[in-house]
C-alpha cells in the first residue's frame, strides 16, 4: 500500500515536470521569475481550499459549495471593512462564518443522512445568492485606511520576493500533513472514509468526524477569501465562481480517491500546483476562456480514470 502511495505521488510529480517542460518550450515567458511568482501566488486560493477538500474526500464526502463559501465570506468581510469594523474582528467573523456554513453542510450530511452532493449543490446556490445580496450585486472595493493599514491586509504583502500568502499556505500544508499523518483526528478521517461501518465499530464517531471536516473546509474557504481581499483590495461579484471544480480537480489529481480512505496532503499540494501551472500556461498560449474550462473538465475525467485504474491495482495486490 505504501509503495502504491509513493508511486502515485511520484507519478503526479512526473506529470508536473512534463507540463513545466512543455510550457517552457512553448512559451519563453513561462520560466521568467515574475511569472513563476505569479503561478505560486495563484496557487494559494486553490491550495488553501484544497486542504479542506482533502479532508472531506478522504472521509468519503465532498463539498460543491466551496466557491460560494469563498464568495460569501469575502463579500461579508468586504462589507464589514467598508463599515470600518475592527479588521481583526472582521477576520474572526469571516472564519466563524465559514465554519458555521460548514456546520450546516456537515449536519445535513451526517445527521440528516442526506447525500453530500445534493446538500452542497443546494447550499452552493444559497450562499451564492447570499453573496449577491450582501453586495447588492455590486463589486466592493476602496476600503478605509483603517483596514488598508491593518495586519489583515498585510496578508497580501510580500517578504522580499515571497508573498506572505504563500508562506501562510505552506504553513497550513505542514500543519495539515501533521494532522493527517500523526494525530488521532487524521487516523479517524482515514478510517471513516475507508470503511465507515468498521470505523463505527472501532468506536469512532464518524458523524462528528464528517462535521469537523466540513467545518474546517468552510473556515479554510473563508481564509482564502480573506487572502484574496488582502491581495486584490476588492471583491468582484463573481468571487469564487467555478472554484469548486478547480479545488476538486487538485485533490483528485493529487491522488485522493473519490471513494474515500486514500490520499495525502503532499499529493494535494502537487495537484494544486498543477492546476495553477495549467491555467497559467493556457493564458500564456492565449487559449480562449471557454476552452480553458473544457480542458479542466478533461483533466478531472483523466484524473478519475487514473484513480479507478490504481484502485483496481490496489484491490488485486
Amino acid at each position: 500500500m505504501m509503495r502504491i502511495k509513493r508511486f502515485r505521488e511520484l507519478g503526479v510529480l512526473i506529470v508536473l515536470g512534463v507540463i513545466v517542460i512543455i510550457l517552457s518550450i512553448v512559451s519563453p515567458v513561462f520560466l521568467k521569475p515574475v511569472n513563476l511568482v505569479n503561478i505560486v501566488r495563484q496557487t494559494v486560493e486553490i491550495g488553501v481550499m484544497a486542504i479542506g477538500m482533502s479532508f472531506l474526500i478522504i472521509a468519503a464526502e465532498m463539498d460543491l459549495s466551496v466557491g460560494s463559501i469563498f464568495g460569501a465570506a469575502a463579500m461579508l468581510g468586504a462589507l464589514l471593512f467598508k463599515n470600518e469594523v475592527n479588521p481583526t474582528l472582521v477576520f474572526i467573523v469571516m472564519l466563524l462564518a465559514g465554519a458555521a456554513i460548514g456546520l450546516v453542510n456537515g449536519t445535513l450530511v451526517a445527521k440528516a443522512k442526506m447525500p453530500a452532493f445534493i446538500v452542497t449543490l443546494g447550499t452552493m446556490q444559497i450562499f451564492r445568492s447570499i453573496a449577491y445580496a450582501i453586495s447588492n450585486g455590486q463589486s466592493i472595493s476602496v476600503f478605509p485606511d483603517k483596514a488598508m493599514n491593518s495586519w489583515v491586509f498585510g496578508l497580501g504583502a510580500s517578504v522580499g520576493v515571497i508573498p506572505v500568502q504563500v508562506i501562510i499556505m505552506l504553513i497550513l500544508y505542514v500543519i495539515a500533513h501533521i494532522v493527517m499523518s500523526k494525530t488521532k483526528l487524521g487516523f479517524d478521517i482515514y478510517a471513516t472514509g475507508g470503511n465507515q461501518k468498521a470505523a463505527r465499530l472501532a468506536g469512532i464517531n464518524t458523524d462528528r468526524i464528517k462535521i469537523i471536516c466540513f467545518m474546517l473546509t468552510g473556515s479554510l474557504c473563508a481564509l482564502a477569501g480573506m487572502i484574496s481581499i488582502a491581495y486584490l483590495k476588492s471583491v468582484p461579484t463573481t468571487a469564487g465562481e467555478g472554484r469548486e471544480m478547480d479545488v476538486i480537480a487538485a485533490v483528485i489529481l493529487g491522488g485522493a480517491a473519490l471513494s474515500g480512505g486514500r490520499g495525502t496532503i503532499l499529493g494535494t499540494f502537487i495537484g494544486a500546483i498543477i492546476m495553477s501551472v495549467v491555467k497559467n500556461g493556457m493564458v500564456l498560449m492565449s487559449v480562449p476562456v471557454f476552452w480553458q474550462t473544457g480542458f479542466i473538465g478533461v483533466i478531472i475525467i483523466l484524473a478519475v480514470l487514473l484513480d479507478t485504474w490504481i484502485g483496481r491495482k490496489e484491490r488485486i495486490s
